[in-house]
C-alpha cells in the first residue's frame, strides 16, 4: 500500500509539473472555485494506479466523489490542492493521498511538485520529508507564532471574525492558498498552526496525520480528536493548541 501510494503521488506530480504554465481548460465548479484539465488528469493517473493494485478498495476523490463499494479500506485523494495558485503559476500547490482503514486514517502522503518534496506518515511511525524525520515547531505561545489561514472567507460566517481574533493574538498570519502545503509547513516547523473552518476531507486527511506524527496536534474547535467526518480543524505544533482552542471558543 505504501509503495502504491508513493508511486501514484509521484506519477501524478509528473503530470502536474508537465502542464505548469500551460493550463488548457478551466471551468467553474462553484462560486470562486475552479477546476482544470490538470486536476482531472492527475486524478485519473492516481485512481488508475490504485485500482490496478486494489480494485476492491473504495476511492474518495476531490473531483469524482466517493465510490459506492463495501470495503474496510478507503483511499482519499486530492489530485491538485491549490488549483488557483497553480493557475497563476504560484508554486504553492500539492497532491494529497491518504488511506483509511475502518474510517481511521492510517497512512498519508503529500507531494509538492514545484519543490520535489514528498511528505509521508504512517500511524505510529513518525513523519518524514524525502525520507528524513521532521518535527513540529517549538514555540509555546501564540504571540510568538505564525498561523496559517484559509482564504475562502465566503464559505463560513465565522471565518472573518475568527481571523480578527487570530490577528490580534498571534505574532503574524499568512494565507498561502493551499491546505496541503500549509499542513506540511506545520509538520516541518515552518508554521505553528493551520485553521480550517469548513474543510473537505481530502484537504486534511493526509496532512493532519503527518502533523500528528511530527509531534503536533489536530482536533476540532472543541478539542475532540479529528476523524474523517470532522467539520472544522485546528492543526498545530501542539504547544499552542489549548490557547487556540480558548480563542476560537470565545
Amino acid at each position: 500500500m505504501k509503495q502504491t501510494m508513493i508511486k501514484a503521488i509521484k506519477t501524478a506530480g509528473e503530470v502536474v509539473n508537465k502542464h505548469r504554465k500551460n493550463v488548457k481548460e478551466i471551468s467553474m465548479k462553484s462560486y470562486k472555485d475552479f477546476v482544470t484539465n490538470v486536476d482531472l488528469e492527475s486524478e485519473k493517473t492516481i485512481v488508475e494506479l490504485i485500482r490496478e493494485k486494489f480494485p476492491d478498495h473504495i476511492i474518495h476523490s476531490e473531483e469524482m466523489g466517493t465510490e459506492e463499494k463495501k470495503s474496510e479500506y478507503m483511499w482519499i485523494i486530492d489530485p491538485l490542492d491549490g488549483t488557483h495558485n497553480y493557475m497563476f503559476n504560484i508554486p504553492f500547490f500539492g497532491i494529497s493521498i491518504a488511506l483509511a482503514r475502518n474510517k481511521e486514517i492510517i497512512m498519508g502522503a503529500i507531494y509538492l511538485p514545484a519543490f520535489d518534496e514528498l511528505f509521508f506518515a504512517e500511524k505510529g511511525k513518525g513523519a518524514f520529508l524525502n525520507g528524513k524525520p521532521i518535527k513540529a515547531a517549538s514555540q509555546e505561545n501564540l504571540i510568538e507564532s505564525l498561523i496559517l489561514y484559509d482564504n475562502q472567507f465566503h464559505k463560513h460566517e465565522d471565518m472573518l471574525k475568527n481571523y480578527v481574533k487570530i490577528v490580534d493574538k498571534a505574532f503574524t498570519t499568512r494565507i498561502m492558498g493551499s491546505a496541503v502545503c500549509d499542513l506540511c509547513s506545520v509538520a516541518r516547523g515552518f508554521a505553528n498552526a493551520r485553521i480550517f473552518h469548513k474543510p473537505k476531507l481530502c484537504d486534511f486527511a493526509a496532512g493532519a496525520l503527518i502533523v500528528e506524527e511530527a509531534g503536533g496536534k489536530a482536533t476540532d474547535f472543541w478539542g475532540n480528536p479529528w476523524n474523517i467526518e470532522t467539520k472544522n480543524l485546528i492543526a498545530s505544533n501542539g504547544k499552542i493548541h489549548d490557547e487556540l482552542l480558548k480563542l476560537l471558543n470565545k
